[in-house]
């Protein structure tokens, strides 16, 4: 049975949307800096990927990645392909769509890009009143994230946006784009404006969390991300990778299960 979208035919579409069982999986990433040693393209060929491998395990269909999301803080630094959060939710809302329209019920949106979470949730919504139909989103990111404590000795120091869990995923799949020549440990800034930081924002202002619009080359002009990329290998991916995909096939498996109809 194929599992990713792409691949089949029209009426091989047709076939399963009229089985009534399939989990369509929507992957979303971005385009933006990951560090200096990890490819700007991380978070949507991450999506991508973990999407295929739910998708075999468990009988859903992939859909190809969507590459683009909402990166407004990255968005000066050279290579980051920013779109405005109306033109993703325009998109997302087609193309959950058009999975409709095809006669499925159950999609499932794997969204590996934090501020693209907001933008899911508008459209679900705005989607769940005009058509009465239920989706359902995920982050693999940060689920991978909350890993990260069983296997680093230091996770705080090797946690970051161009430090783990990515880099040592990235490292298991796809290591010919990883560069780890020069490698070493970034900190995030220890402040902003006098006010504390906590890796990027909110900043911390008496004890409470601020909001800023800041941006990151104000944190890191000179790496443009942060944590330690040394402390990671591929086996380590590896093993974040199979229990990444076994913890979504378990919601997939869960959410085919619903009456996703409202």
């Amino acid at each position: 049975m194929k599992s990713e979208w792409a691949m089949m035919t029209w009426r091989e579409v047709q076939d399963r949307s009229r089985q009534g069982a399939s989990v369509v999986l929507i992957p979303l990433g971005c385009v933006e800096t990951q560090g200096p040693h990890t490819p700007l393209g991380m978070e949507f060929l991450m999506a991508d990927a973990v999407a295929k491998a739910v998708a075999r395990s468990t009988g859903a269909i992939a859909l190809p990645a969507v590459p683009f999301g909402y990166s407004g803080d990255f968005m000066n630094i050279p290579g980051t392909i920013f779109a405005r959060p109306e033109t993703l939710a325009m998109l997302y809302e087609d193309i959950y769509q058009s999975v409709l329209r095809a006669g499925f019920t159950h999609v499932l949106f794997l969204a590996y890009h934090i501020p693209n979470q907001w933008i899911v949730e508008r459209i679900a919504r705005k989607v769940r009143e005009e058509r009465g139909v239920l989706c359902a989103w995920v982050n693999p990111g940060s689920l991978a994230a909350t890993y990260v404590k069983d296997f680093f000795s230091d996770p705080a120091r090797a946690r970051g946006h161009g430090g783990e869990p990515s880099l040592s995923l990235m490292r298991h799949l796809f290591p010919e784009v990883v560069d780890l020549n020069g490698a070493r440990a970034t900190a995030g800034p220890s402040e902003f404006r006098g006010w504390k930081m906590t890796g990027g924002a909110p900043a911390i202002v008496e004890g409470v969390p601020v909001g800023l619009p800041v941006n990151w080359e104000d944190l890191y002009p000179e790496t443009g991300g942060f944590g330690d990329p040394t402390m990671g290998s591929a086996e380590i991916g590896r093993k974040i990778f199979d229990r990444l995909v076994g913890d979504i096939s378990r919601v997939v498996a869960a959410f085919r299960g619903i009456d996703t109809k409202v």
